[in-house]
């Protein structure tokens, strides 16, 4: 399929509307460029993507359901008569805007940047077939969620009953000594780890060989590698991600403290100086030390130290 179009061809775009928060408790989602903030009892759009317009999701894409309020955070996609909408919002995913975000201080993406944005433009017959397609596969992903949600659950009260309410199998007859089972020892974090340290400070570079997690990939129990960057630093093959890994948000008011597991080998990967490698001396002990941390998630959010904006763990 050759390039025929440009975004412009699907959407017109345009910017929220100016109240930064309009949250009074409404009905329709608020959304601004970190996706729902509030309930407003007015919409500006209806069933459309938004486009993350300034600061760090700067060229996020979301897709908001329904009737929603858009705020000056955000850029409204406003389809056009000639176009799918459920192919507009894939054709802005594979667009990778926030590689078009620019400004330093403050990165942004204009709606005249997203005009010029060429891609794909096959007849609407063949888009709503591509679209239903790719909606196919977005059901299924969201129930994969759903099941690795409810075993991520599962695993969590399995850890407390038996390593924080000691309801383990054979309970009943264990002896206990400093209110712990007797044969049981407490220990540090260090002395289960192997490594236990912070990451690179990366050259980023889209043309890289190697590629670099930031706290954007820690939002949820796994890590997520969608969100890593393309960077040229060469690192210590010691600290290139591991199966089996645990890593830590480690600064800032609202990510510090989370925390996330790798599953699966990343070649030439690895982590910035935002977060925190943890990786256990035995490979059989990797869920129990996740799990463990996973446990303090809420402890380690309380324990940064420094200002307000500026928090380290």
């Amino acid at each position: 399929m050759k390039i025929t179009g440009r975004l412009s061809d699907i959407y017109k775009f345009q910017y929220g509307k100016g109240n930064d928060n309009p949250d009074n408790g409404g009905a329709y989602p608020v959304y601004g460029s970190n996706g729902i903030i509030g309930g407003y009892d007015k919409y500006n759009n209806e069933d459309a993507p938004v486009i993350g317009h300034i600061g760090a999701n700067a060229g996020s894409v979301v897709f908001a359901k329904g009737k929603h309020y858009v705020t000056y955070n955000g850029v409204m996609c406003i389809i056009k008569d000639n176009a799918d909408k459920m192919y507009g919002y894939y054709a802005l995913l594979a667009a990778n805007i926030k590689r078009i975000a620019f400004g330093s201080a403050q990165p942004f993406v204009s709606y005249n940047t997203l005009n010029r944005i060429p891609i794909y433009l096959p007849t609407v017959e063949n888009q709503k077939k591509i679209s239903s397609i790719l909606s196919a596969y977005d059901k299924l992903i969201e129930v994969n969620n759903k099941r690795i949600k409810v075993l991520e659950q599962m695993a969590e009260n399995l850890y407390k009953e038996w390593f924080v309410r000691f309801r383990f199998p054979g309970h009943e007859t264990a002896e206990f000594e400093n209110g712990i089972p007797k044969g049981w020892e407490y220990c540090t974090v260090e002395s289960l780890s192997d490594i236990l340290q912070r990451g690179i400070s990366p050259d980023y570079d889209d043309e890289g060989k190697m590629t670099v997690i930031s706290q954007k990939c820690i939002r949820q129990s796994i890590m997520d590698i969608k969100e890593a960057r393309k960077q040229s630093k060469p690192f210590k093959a010691e600290l290139n991600l591991r199966d089996g890994d645990t890593v830590i948000c480690s600064t800032g008011t609202g990510t510090l403290g989370r925390v996330g597991q790798v599953f699966g080998d990343y070649p030439k990967t690895t982590f910035d100086s935002h977060v925190t490698l943890v990786r256990a001396k035995n490979a059989d002990k990797c869920h129990f030390l996740y799990w463990t941390l996973k446990e303090m998630q809420t402890w380690f959010m309380n324990m940064g130290i420094g200002s307000t904006n500026q928090q380290e763990l």
